[in-house]
C-alpha cells in the first residue's frame, strides 16, 4: 500500500485502516471483526504510536483507530500529532479505559468518534463509524482536489438538486450573475435563465437520464445577470452520482463564450481591415510602380555613364545616382509606414521559447522526465499564461509517458510544438481532448488540455494534436507572432 491509493476511487479499493493498540490480541480481534463486517477492508496494525506515525509518512489510510492508554503517548496526544500533518484524516478513539472526562476531552479535541471497547454490538458500531468516516474522508479529498482545479480554471459552477433549485454555486458564478449567493441558493434556475433556456436544460437532462443517453451534455445557454445584457455561455452538464431510481440532481460548468463572440467580431473586423489594407496595397503598388520608375531610370542611367567613363564629372553621375537611390528609400519607407496603419498591439511582450521552456520545466513536477529544446523562437505572448500553457502540456506528457518520458520542444513554420514519447492519443479521441472534463487517466481531472486550448485561443493562436515521430502525442501551437 502507498499514498497513491488516495488517487484510486474509493468504491474500487474499499476501506484502508490503521489500528494502533499496545495489546496485540485487541488488534487481531478488531481486524477480524472489521474484515467480517465491512465488504472490503484492509487493516494495518501497530503496537506503538511512534511506529504508527512513521507508517503514516509512507502509506495512505482512510481512517485511524487508536487506543487511549498506551506507553509513551496516549491516544489524544497521538491525535494531536496526526492532526498536525493530516488534518482531514478520520481518527477514532477506541479505548478500554473509558470515562466521561476522556470522552469530553476527545470530543473537544475534534476526534471523529469515541467508543469504549466491548462486545459484538460495540464492535459493530465501531465498524459502521469507520466505514462512514472513510467515505466522508474520501469525499472531502475528492472535493478538495476538484475544487482546487476548478478554482484555478475560474469556471462558474452550479449544482441543482432533484427539485430543480440551486443547492450550490461557486464564487465565479456569483460574480458572473451579480446576485448574492443567498439569492441564488434555494431559487429555481429561472432566476438566471429565461423560459427557453430552462426548457432546453430540462430536455438535455432528460437525455442524460435516459438509458441510451450520453453521460454528459454540452449546449449553448444565455445567462441573465441581475443587471445588464445576457451573457452567452456553454453549459457542460452531468448528473450527480446516484443509485437505483433516486435522482439527486445535476451539476454544471459554464464557459463564458463572450470571448468567442468577441473573437468572431474581431475576426470580422480584421477581415474588413485586411480588405482595406488590400485596397491600400493596390494603391501602394500603383505608387511604387509610378514613383519609383523615375528615380530607377535616373540611377540606372547615371551609373551606366559613370561606368563608361565618358567625359569628366563621373563623380557627379554617382552623386546623382545616390540621390536617386535615396529617393527610392524614402518612397519605400513612406509606403511601409502607410501599410502599417491599422495594426493592433495586445498586452503582450517579446519572449524566448527556450527561456520560457527552461523556466517552466524547473517549476513543473516532471519527476525523472527530460526536456529537449530543438530550436528557439522569439515571439509575442503573455509570459505568465504561456508558462501555464507549457506547464499543462509538460504535465500531460509526464502523466501519460511516465517519469522516464522525453519531451521535445521545437519550432514550426507558424509557431512551435511540444511532443512526447508516451502512448499517444488515438485519432478518434483527438477531437475531444480539449473538452473540459475529458480524461483517460484514473486520477486525472480532464481540465489540463482545456486550459491549453483556452490560453491559445486568448492569444489568437490555434492548437492541434497529432502523433509525434516517436509515436507519442504532439501538440502544435500555430498562429504565433514572431518577435525580433
Amino acid at each position: 500500500m502507498s499514498s497513491d491509493l488516495r488517487s484510486t476511487p474509493f468504491d474500487q479499493r474499499g476501506v484502508s485502516v490503521l489500528h494502533v493498540d499496545d495489546d496485540p490480541s485487541v488488534l487481531d480481534l478488531t481486524s477480524a471483526f472489521l474484515d467480517r463486517e465491512l465488504e472490503a477492508v484492509s487493516v494495518a496494525t501497530e503496537t506503538s504510536p511512534e511506529d504508527a506515525l512513521a507508517r503514516l509518512e509512507s502509506e495512505g489510510f482512510d481512517c485511524l483507530i487508536s487506543d487511549y492508554d498506551m506507553p509513551g503517548m496516549n491516544g489524544l496526544e497521538l491525535f494531536e500529532a496526526v492532526h498536525e500533518d493530516h488534518p482531514l484524516l478520520p481518527f477514532v478513539l477506541y479505548t478500554g479505559k473509558g470515562s466521561e472526562e476522556i470522552a469530553s476531552q476527545a470530543v473537544n479535541a475534534g476526534v471523529t468518534g469515541y467508543f469504549q471497547k466491548g462486545g459484538p454490538d460495540q464492535q459493530r458500531r465501531l465498524a459502521n463509524r469507520v466505514e462512514q468516516a472513510a467515505a466522508d474522508y474520501h469525499t472531502r479529498i475528492e472535493a478538495d482536489r476538484y475544487s482546487t482545479v476548478l478554482r484555478a480554471l475560474e469556471y462558474p459552477i452550479y449544482v441543482v438538486d432533484e427539485t430543480g433549485v440551486f443547492s450550490y454555486v461557486n464564487d465565479a458564478l456569483v460574480e458572473m450573475t451579480g446576485y448574492e449567493r443567498e439569492e441564488i441558493i434555494g431559487s429555481p434556475t429561472g432566476i438566471i435563465k429565461d423560459e427557453a433556456a430552462v426548457e432546453e436544460a430540462e430536455n438535455q437532462l432528460g437525455s442524460i437520464l435516459s438509458h441510451e443517453g450520453p453521460d454528459t451534455a454540452q449546449f449553448p445557454v444565455d445567462i441573465q445577470p441581475k443587471e445588464g445584457d445576457p451573457i452567452p455561455c456553454r453549459d457542460h452538464m452531468a448528473v450527480l452520482p446516484y443509485e437505483g431510481e433516486e435522482f439527486r440532481g445535476s451539476v454544471g460548468i459554464l464557459r463564458n463564450t463572450c470571448s468567442e463572440v468577441r473573437r468572431e467580431a474581431e475576426l470580422e473586423r480584421r477581415e474588413a481591415e485586411l480588405e482595406r489594407q488590400n485596397d491600400r496595397l493596390e494603391r501602394f503598388a500603383s505608387i511604387v510602380s509610378h514613383d519609383l520608375q523615375s528615380p530607377i531610370s535616373v540611377a540606372t542611367g547615371r551609373i551606366e555613364l559613370a561606368k563608361s567613363g565618358i567625359g569628366e564629372g563621373d563623380g557627379e553621375h554617382l552623386d546623382a545616382a545616390m540621390e536617386a537611390l535615396d529617393r527610392m528609400e524614402t518612397i519605400v519607407e513612406d509606403t511601409l509606414t502607410l501599410a502599417r496603419q491599422g495594426d493592433t498591439v495586445g498586452d503582450v511582450e517579446a519572449v524566448s521559447l527556450s527561456t520560457i521552456v527552461e523556466e517552466c520545466w524547473r517549476t513543473t513536477d516532471t519527476g525523472g522526465a527530460t526536456v529537449e529544446i530543438v530550436e528557439d523562437l522569439r515571439f509575442r505572448a503573455d509570459p505568465d499564461r504561456l508558462r501555464n500553457l507549457l506547464g499543462n502540456l509538460f504535465t500531460n506528457a509526464v502523466n501519460h509517458g511516465g517519469d522516464n518520458a522525453t519531451v521535445r520542444v521545437g519550432t514550426t513554420e507558424d509557431g512551435f510544438y511540444v511532443a512526447d514519447d508516451g502512448p499517444g492519443i488515438p485519432p478518434e479521441d483527438r477531437s475531444d481532448v480539449f473538452n473540459p472534463g475529458y480524461t483517460t487517466s484514473a486520477d486525472g481531472t480532464g481540465f489540463g488540455l482545456a486550459i491549453v486550448d483556452e490560453i491559445a485561443a486568448a492569444h489568437g493562436w490555434r492548437v492541434s494534436v497529432a502523433e509525434s515521430t516517436s509515436g507519442g502525442a504532439r501538440f502544435d501551437i500555430e498562429g504565433v507572432v514572431e518577435a525580433p
